[in-house]
C-alpha cells in the first residue's frame, strides 16, 4: 500500500461506529414525527437494503500485508481503540434505546416490530460482532469489555464457548456453529444458539473438574453463569427504566442479535469439512475452512469479519492486520448479501455448491 491507501485502509474502520448512528437517526425521527414511523426500520433497511449495493459498487480490496506491516497495524493507537469506541456506542445506543421505549410504544406495532428488529441488528454488528474481536485479545480488560458487550444482548456464554469450542471444533461435525452441507438456515439457527449454551457450560465445567472444583462450587465458579447474572442485571435494569415493555425491548433485541450471529455463523463455514486422517487424526485448521470475501465497505463495517480464513488460522491477530487468502473458497457477496440469499435455501445452495467443489 502506497501512504494514501495505507490512511484510507485505517480511517476506513470509522465506518463502524456509524451503525449506532443509523439506527439512533430512524429511531428518533420516528419520535419526533409519527407520520414517519417507517423510519424505525431505517437500520434494516441500511444493513439489508443499502450496504449490499454499495459494498458491491465499491468492489474489493485484498490485502497482503507484510509481517512488518502486520505488526505495525496491530500495533496502531486508532486501530486498537476501536473496538472500544463501537462499544462504547453500542452501550451508550442500548442505554438510550431502552429510555425512549415509552415513547416508542406510542407508535403503530409495525413501528415498534421495526425499532426491535434494528436494535438487535446494531447489536450484532457492535455488540457481538465488535465482542468477538475482544475476546480474542491478550489483554484482561480487553477481554472482559468483550464479554460485557455479550451480555449486552443475553450471549455472554459466546464468550466462552467461541474461544474454546469453536475455534478448536470448526469444520467438525462437533462444532454447532459450522453449518453442514445441505443444511438450511432454519434448522442451523436453533441448533447452534442451543449447542452454543450447552458446550459453554460444559466446557467450563470440564475445566473447573481438571482443577479439582466440583460439586456447587463448580456450578457458581462456572464462567457462563456469571455472564448470564450480568445479562439478567441489564435487563433488570431495562425493566425499571421502561417497565415490562423495556425488558421485552431487551431481551427480542438481544435475541434478534443472537439470531444475526449464527446467519453469518452459516455463511463463514457452510459445507467445510475438515478430514481425519487414517489414524483418526483431525487435520489442522487451514485457510480452505473458511469462506471469505473481500469487500470494502463490508469489512470495514465489521472490522474486517470477512476476513475469516485469516482470523481462523491466526485466532489472536487483531481485525487490522488480517489479510486475504485467495485459497480460501470466496464468496460472490457480502455477509448481508449471502444471508438474504440463505433465506431461500435452494437459492443459496445453487449459488454456493459449485463454489464448494472447487473449494474442496
Amino acid at each position: 500500500m502506497n501512504p494514501i491507501q495505507w490512511q484510507l485502509y485505517r480511517f476506513s474502520f470509522w465506518l463502524a461506529p456509524l451503525v449506532g448512528l443509523s439506527f439512533y437517526k430512524g429511531a428518533s425521527a420516528a419520535i419526533a414525527d409519527p407520520s414517519m414511523a417507517w423510519m424505525t426500520w431505517w437500520g434494516a433497511i441500511v444493513t439489508y437494503g443499502l450496504v449490499p449495493i454499495i459494498d458491491l459498487m465499491l468492489g474489493r480490496v485484498r490485502t497482503q500485508f507484510s509481517k512488518d506491516e502486520q505488526a505495525r497495524l496491530v500495533r496502531d493507537p486508532m486501530l486498537r481503540a476501536m473496538p472500544w469506541v463501537c462499544a462504547a456506542v453500542w452501550l451508550a445506543t442500548l442505554a438510550w434505546a431502552i429510555s425512549v421505549v415509552p415513547s416508542i410504544m406510542q407508535l403503530p406495532l409495525y413501528a415498534v416490530i421495526g425499532f426491535v428488529v434494528s436494535l438487535g441488528i446494531a447489536g450484532g454488528i457492535l455488540a457481538i460482532n465488535v465482542g468477538h474481536e475482544l475476546i480474542h485479545r491478550n489483554n484482561k480488560a480487553e477481554r472482559f469489555m468483550g464479554g460485557v458487550l455479550l451480555a449486552s444482548v443475553c450471549y455472554g456464554v459466546f464468550k466462552v464457548e467461541h474461544v474454546r469450542g469453536h475455534h478448536l471444533r470448526v469444520a467438525t461435525a462437533d462444532d454447532p456453529a459450522t453449518a453442514r452441507l445441505n443444511e438450511t438456515i432454519y434448522t442451523f439457527v436453533p441448533r447452534a444458539i442451543f449447542g452454543t449454551f450447552a458446550h459453554a457450560w460444559a466446557i467450563d465445567q470440564q475445566r473447573l473438574s481438571r482443577e479439582g472444583v466440583r460439586g456447587f462450587a463448580a456450578f457458581v465458579r462456572n464462567e457462563s453463569l456469571h455472564w448470564g447474572a450480568l445479562t439478567l442485571v441489564l435487563a433488570f435494569a431495562a425493566y425499571i427504566a421502561s417497565g415490562f415493555a423495556g425488558l421485552m425491548v431487551f431481551a427480542v433485541g438481544g435475541l434478534i442479535a443472537i439470531i444475526e450471529l449464527e446467519l453469518v455463523d452459516y455463511i463463514e463455514h457452510y459445507g467445510l469439512v475438515r478430514r481425519r486422517d487414517e489414524s483418526g487424526a483431525l487435520e489442522a485448521v487451514r485457510y480452505e475452512h473458511s469462506w471469505d470475501y473481500s469487500g470494502w465497505f463490508t469489512n470495514a463495517l465489521l472490522l474486517n469479519l470477512q476476513r475469516h480464513s485469516d482470523h481462523h488460522a491466526h485466532g489472536g491477530r487483531a481485525f487490522g492486520a488480517l489479510n486475504s487468502h485467495p485459497e480460501a473458497p470466496q464468496l460472490p457477496a457480502s455477509y448481508a448479501a449471502m444471508i438474504l440469499a440463505a433465506l431461500v435455501p435452494p437459492l443459496y445452495r445453487r449459488i454456493i455448491h459449485p463454489r464448494l467443489k472447487i473449494a474442496v
